[in-house]
Parts: structure tokens; sequence; C-alpha cells
């Protein structure tokens, strides 16, 4: 608009359209599908997150510890091993023999799997195992006393994922060498991350 001959622009049809004049047509809505869709790996991965607390309440992820005991005629057998372990983290596994006899026992020899352990790394025991053959680390303990337990200890720190299974037993030897009693108990080790 143009002002007038005085110079005034007239307010009162200052910005409106003409009244013969149309708006313009307003776009069309966009056509929306209002369905969730679920496509497969978002499946995968709503299974996997609803699953992880299930897992880790059942003590899948923590660190967890078990005991497998077997008792024969002279002694009794218990190892506490950790049953989930993670990754590089060290744990202790624990030998007990106990003697339930009622006389003293020369020597009994405590027997490790060599597979189990050779799956771990930075592994100490207390006391040291008296050989080491293709299948067995070999702990012996002399002169038990009716009722005592001997203990004994070990760390270890894994250093790869997934299950390490594994054997522990006793041999009783009498005083000139003959096996009088043995057993084994089979355990095993599920590393995490």
């Amino acid at each position: 608009m143009s002002p007038t001959d005085d110079g005034v622009v007239p307010r009162e049809s200052a910005g409106v359209r003409p009244t013969y004049e149309e708006p313009p047509q307003l776009p069309d809505t966009p056509r929306i599908d209002r369905r969730i869709q679920f496509h497969p790996p978002m499946i995968a991965g709503l299974l996997v997150v609803g699953l992880l607390p299930i897992l880790a309440v059942i003590g899948l992820f923590g660190i967890r510890r078990l005991a497998a005991e077997a008792t024969g005629e002279l002694v009794s057998f218990r190892v506490e091993y950790p049953r989930v372990q993670r990754l590089k983290v060290r744990q202790p596994l624990r030998l007990f023999v106990t003697n339930e006899s009622e006389t003293t026992i020369a020597t009994v020899e405590v027997l490790l799997s060599r597979s189990y352990v050779q799956s771990f790394a930075d592994v100490a025991f207390t006391p040291g195992p008296e050989d080491v053959t293709d299948t067995y680390y070999v702990f012996e303990v002399t002169d038990l006393e009716p009722g005592d337990t001997a203990v004994i200890a070990g760390e270890m720190q894994p250093q790869a994922y997934w299950h390490r299974p594994g054997t522990a037993g006793w041999r009783v030897l009498d005083d000139s060498g003959n096996e009088t009693g043995s057993g084994e108990v089979a355990f095993a080790t599920m590393v995490w991350p």
C-alpha cells in the first residue's frame, strides 16, 4: 500500500488480503502408520535386555562359590571353589581332607587336575605340590591324626572366558606306600567378563 496524498498510510487495510482473494491451500497431512513395528534386531535386543536381570538374579554374573564333597572309608574330602568367577579377578580354591578313622593316617595324597590349574594364571598353593604329573598336581599330607583336617589353600586368576572343568581327589597310603582308599569329585568354574 502506498501513502495517500497527505502522506498517511491507511491502517485499516494494511497487511490485510483483499476479500476477493482465497487463502492458499494447506498441504495434506502426512500418512503415518500408527502400528508399532518390531524388526528382528529390535526383538533380539529386547530379549537380551529382558534376560539380563533374570540371569543376574540367579547369580550368573556375580562371584559365586560352591563346595563339592565326598567321603571315603578313612577320610572325608571337600573342595571349595569359585563356581562363577570374573576374568582376571583372583579367587581362592580350598581343598580339605579330614581323617574320619580312629588311627593316624601315614600319608594322604591330594590330587588336583592339571588341566584345571593350567587354565588359570598366577596360581599359588600353600603348601606347594610335591609333584606335578601329566594329569595331576599332587599334594602330600602326612601323619593326619584322627579328626584332624588338612587344608591346601590356593589362589588363581583366570585369563580366558568360559567353562573350566576340573577334578580333585585323594589317595590314602599306608606306611609301606600301598593305597588303602581313594576317591574323586568333579567341579567346574565359569569365567565371565
